[in-house]
């Protein structure tokens, strides 16, 4: 059997605890816009919070499984961003201002935030110093994702690439966002080298039609017929054991 090399983590409900990192998010969301604009930290953080609850109402007109997805993907940031100028009353800036700020905020507020749940950072550190190519597949922005890492302080264990709507041009996670993996700027990968590691049967689903492996992480409920190749219901933990196995079986 062909060793895997690259492993191709999810982010949110695989390696980070989204509940966890939710109040420390908006404290830093709170933070950079208090600097920028003025008001309180509790004014903003409120804002948030009510964003947060009513979350489908922006996205309700929008199709992120569209040939527009992406398009539509930063339409949903500019609104929920928007919408932060809204409950909190303070005047509202250029809608092209608001535009780059609906890109920064994700990539600012979660830098002082270590939501990774608790199972997942001697995998990781397992893995990266055995050699392992580890990247991100996720539905958040690349600099989203790069602050998360840096956030948890695993950082530097991820010297792979990082899978985003923004470089695939895809945002459901399905066989062609996986595919820009193997064929990245002319880099040929074999997808058998590829274990892709995620809580979401779709996004499984995606890869092993390209021929990677896949992990299927179940921190909540439980699933009947994973269409995954193994299945981790106690966190990562056991993840690298597995990997080293598939070299050796």
């Amino acid at each position: 059997m062909t060793a895997i090399s690259h492993v191709f983590f999810d982010l949110h409900g695989t390696l980070i605890d989204s509940h966890a990192l939710h109040p420390c998010y908006t404290a830093g969301l709170g933070e950079l816009m208090v600097a920028r604009y003025g008001g309180t930290a509790e004014m903003w953080a409120t804002a948030n919070r009510l964003i947060v609850a009513d979350w489908d109402s922006y996205y309700a007109d929008l199709d992120l499984g569209g040939e527009d997805a992406i398009e539509h993907m930063w339409e949903g940031l500019y609104r929920i961003t928007r919408a932060l100028f809204r409950l909190t009353g303070i005047p509202e800036p250029s809608k092209a201002e608001i535009s780059a700020l609906s890109r920064e905020i994700p990539a600012i507020a979660p830098r002082k935030c270590d939501a990774f749940y608790d199972d997942t950072k001697p995998v990781l550190k397992h893995l990266y110093e055995s050699g392992y190519v580890l990247g991100i597949a996720s539905h958040a922005l690349v600099e989203q994702a790069r602050s998360l890492l840096i956030g948890g302080g695993v950082s530097d264990y991820f010297n792979g690439l990082i899978l985003s709507p923004e470089v695939t041009d895809q945002f459901n996670k399905d066989a062609t966002f996986f595919r820009y993996a193997l064929n990245h700027h002319g880099n040929v990968l074999d997808p058998a080298v590829c274990l892709v590691v995620d809580d979401d049967a779709y996004a499984l689903r995606g890869a092993k039609q390209l021929g990677m492996r896949t992990a299927h992480i179940v921190r909540k409920g439980t699933i009947h017929r994973s269409p995954a190749d193994v299945t981790f219901t106690q966190g990562i933990t056991g993840l690298d054991g597995w990997i080293f196995a598939q070299a050796n079986p």
